[in-house]
């Protein structure tokens, strides 16, 4: 009896439902992941995912429905891994450090065609002419990494840094923006064969500015002119 009690533990348990849904469920939002980085988001269909991902296009039409559904799932993870990312950075880092890390990164990642950077890139394009629950799940993404942003400021404040602006959404959605329209010009430039961003003048220029708008003074506000009597 303890023989046969030994031999069945060791027997590997079978997944639940559950779990063969959750393991299809991830392979397939990998693949749509894989397939948007190759082809972009207009290049997403079903029957690539299957292919990419090894399984029937039933499979995936079971799970998801269509390739909304698809394309919605993928820019969850998508947002799961920006904001996990944030969490690696050293938090003891300066909040400007923290930001200048977060944007070398992206350089760096530019290098490679089918990095996560580009991608995001052309997903800003494409909210503008895909449905409402597509431009929301882009505008989630943009919200996290503004979050981050806006907490490495909160910090530089708490220390005494003087802020170029005292609205630190304002302030956060700038650098946002800013970097943002480098990396978009450095994409189309190189998918045009154009001349090519200088990433590191660039990235030299970056750190110059955020030096600037953190550390720099406040600009004083303008007083309106007297009327002449």
């Amino acid at each position: 009896m303890l023989t046969m009690t030994t031999t069945a533990s060791k027997r590997p348990l079978r997944r639940t439902q559950e779990e063969r849904r959750a393991t299809s469920e991830e392979a397939l939002v990998q693949a749509a992941i894989e397939v948007m980085k190759a082809k972009g988001v207009a290049g997403l269909t079903l029957a690539e995912v299957a292919s990419v991902a090894g399984v029937s296009k039933g499979l995936v039409v079971h799970l998801y429905a269509n390739k909304q559904g698809l394309q919605l799932a993928a820019l969850a993870r998508l947002r799961m891994d920006f904001t996990r990312r944030f969490g690696t950075q050293d938090p003891h880092a300066p909040g400007i450090e923290r930001i200048r890390r977060y944007v070398h990164g992206i350089f760096v990642g530019l290098a490679h065609k089918d990095s996560s950077s580009r991608l995001f890139s052309a997903l800003l394009s494409e909210a503008l002419f895909q449905d409402r629950a597509f431009a929301e799940g882009v505008a989630a993404m943009n919200n996290a990494t503004k979050q981050f942003v806006r907490e490495c400021l909160e910090e530089e404040q708490s220390q005494g840094k003087r802020l170029a602006s005292s609205d630190l959404d304002a302030l956060a959605t700038f650098i946002m923006s800013w970097v943002r329209g480098v990396i978009q010009m450095h994409c189309i430039n190189e998918v045009a064969g154009a001349a090519p961003v200088d990433r590191d003048a660039m990235l030299a220029l970056i750190d110059q500015t955020l030096a600037a708008l953190i550390d720099g003074p406040a600009p004083e506000a303008k007083q309106p002119p007297k009327r002449r009597r």
